[in-house]
């Protein structure tokens, strides 16, 4: 714990001046708004199968036969994504967080501790990662909830995430005591969240795993 206690009070000393990651953070979001553009642009066309034959009987069944090896194809390549929650209550960086994620990841969203519990009792399965904000308004912030999961048994081996923006020295110690396993500054960085995110979630997966 000494050693993640060290890497995350340098990050709060570097936290005091980002200017750069402001554009960075704007770089993004000019990217998040082209992206949509394009997902909405770009769709998934399939074009109709035609058989050509004299026998309309056979081409029907050259035909089914054609249509039933696509969709065992198509459910034999088809991978499940690893499934992350992000709990945030800020929608922008909500929205951001899934930007970011999404290509490669199942995401799931919620702005508080209910809307968390929610969330897992309707996925109780294949959770492979958490980013928990720290700074949650209301009863319950991303410390307390952070010992929710690690008091419960299926939720112990789930990697956990400390998201926050220029927290203190105290905030980061609580964290790493509640049970997170590292911490990203706000803003966010694509590449290093996404760096992150892969090496937590490769080196969790096992027999043991929880969530798996």
């Amino acid at each position: 714990m000494a050693s993640v206690l060290l890497n995350l009070r340098k990050n709060v000393g570097e936290c005091g001046n980002r200017e750069a990651g402001l554009g960075g953070v704007a770089a993004v979001n000019s990217d998040a708004r082209r992206g949509a553009n394009s997902v909405h642009s770009e769709k998934d066309e399939c074009e109709p199968m035609s058989v050509s034959s004299s026998n309309s009987g056979s081409g029907r069944e050259i035909l089914e036969l054609e249509r039933g090896q696509l969709v065992v194809g198509l459910r034999g390549t088809k991978q499940l994504r690893p499934r992350v929650l992000v709990v945030e209550d800020e929608p922008d960086a909500q929205t951001l967080l899934k930007f970011i994620l999404e290509p490669k990841y199942e995401v799931l969203t919620a702005s508080s501790g209910e809307e968390m519990r929610r969330q897992l009792q309707a996925h109780t399965e294949r959770l492979s990662l958490v980013l928990m904000d720290l700074k949650l308004e209301g009863p319950e912030d991303g410390v307390m909830l952070t010992k929710q999961l690690r008091g419960e048994d299926r939720w112990k081996g789930i990697p956990i995430v400390a998201l926050t923006a220029c927290a203190t020295g105290d905030d980061l110690r609580r964290a790493v005591e509640a049970g997170c396993d590292d911490y990203v500054p706000k803003p966010f960085y694509r590449k290093q969240l996404v760096a992150l995110v892969e090496r937590l979630i490769d080196n969790s997966r096992g027999p043991d795993s929880a969530g798996s």
